[in-house]
């Protein structure tokens, strides 16, 4: 925007949008009867309205023509770009409005690592389905520098495992994640249909390395169980740790999630459910409780929820 502009505008010489209407109705129709009625006014109003608008443009966008008036060559050029300006500001309150029912643009979405790879492809189907003008923008974080870009607002959701502690988030639970057992196929309890948790108690369990949420909740089920880990041994990643299963370096814990890709067959690795204790994880949608689109990412939570219970 240029200075005169900014000084134009700054002394209230800048048209109005409705100056602009009459314009281009008074363009459409050449009439000034049949302008004032089409924008439902009196003429004397429209003819007044337009006269100003001369006087904020500096030129004149009509002209007499015998018993009536005609628009000027620059009057038709004004007319042509205030239809852009007004479709223009159609579109934006038709935004604003769309805002309160519709995600639109960008929405970035960060997930752990233990939920980006088995829940995002399940999920963003349905968000698109509901939101189809919204662009999803995907960031892969620990839990911890996940929450941090959370409430600093460099990212919208957190697709993350509960207990989120801090009271600046709000979150809806989309899967109850039940743990399994995943071992090699020749393993011991490979054998069995459901293993209990003390059927563990002398085992390996390999764990993530620290920072990874999941790291911390199956340590929580191994103290439960008597399981031991010295923490020798550690995974960078899930598929990492069920590598070092297959290769019989001992069992993990394995969210139900991602069984069909870390445990499907040919993988070297299989799965049994826990016959007593059935433990599990919350995975959840998390946003900024003072987020203007709160209510909408609930609704979103809520769908995403219903999407993997189809699956399921």
């Amino acid at each position: 925007m240029t200075n005169q502009s900014l000084t134009l505008a700054s002394i209230g010489l800048r048209p109005t949008m409705r100056q602009l209407e009459y314009l281009v109705a008074l363009d459409a129709h050449s009439h000034v009867g049949r302008a004032a009625a089409a924008c439902f006014v009196t003429q004397p109003t429209l003819s007044a309205q337009i006269r100003e608008l001369e006087k904020h443009v500096g030129v004149a966008v009509t002209e007499r023509v015998g018993r009536g008036i005609a628009v000027t060559a620059a009057g038709r050029e004004l007319a042509a770009r205030a239809r852009v300006i007004l479709q223009a500001a159609d579109e934006l309150l038709e935004s604003a409005h769309r805002s309160e029912t519709e995600l639109t643009g960008p929405l970035r979405v960060g997930a752990i690592p233990t939920v980006a790879p088995y829940l995002l492809a399940r999920v963003l189907p349905a968000v698109r389905e509901r939101h189809p003008s919204v662009e999803v923008h995907l960031l892969e974080l620990q839990t911890g520098p996940l929450l941090a870009a959370l409430g600093a607002a460099e990212l919208d959701l957190g697709l993350v495992a509960l207990p989120v502690e801090d009271e600046r988030f709000d979150h809806e639970v989309v899967l109850v994640d039940p743990f399994l057992l995943a071992m090699a196929p020749d393993h011991r309890l490979a054998n069995q249909s459901h293993v209990s948790m003390r059927g563990i108690r002398d085992e390996t369990v390999l764990l993530l390395e620290d920072g990874h949420c999941l790291r911390d909740q199956a340590l929580e089920i191994c103290d439960r169980a008597g399981a031991a880990n010295d923490g020798g041994i550690q995974g960078t990643s899930l598929h990492t740790i069920c590598q070092m299963v297959a290769a019989g370096m001992g069992v993990t814990l394995l969210p139900a999630s991602a069984r069909q890709i870390e445990a499907r067959e040919g993988t070297g690795v299989v799965v049994r459910h826990f016959s007593d204790t059935k433990p599990s994880r919350d995975v959840a949608l998390a946003w900024r409780k003072l987020a203007p689109a709160a209510p909408l990412y609930r609704e979103l939570g809520r769908l995403m929820s219903d999407r993997l219970a189809e699956a399921a």
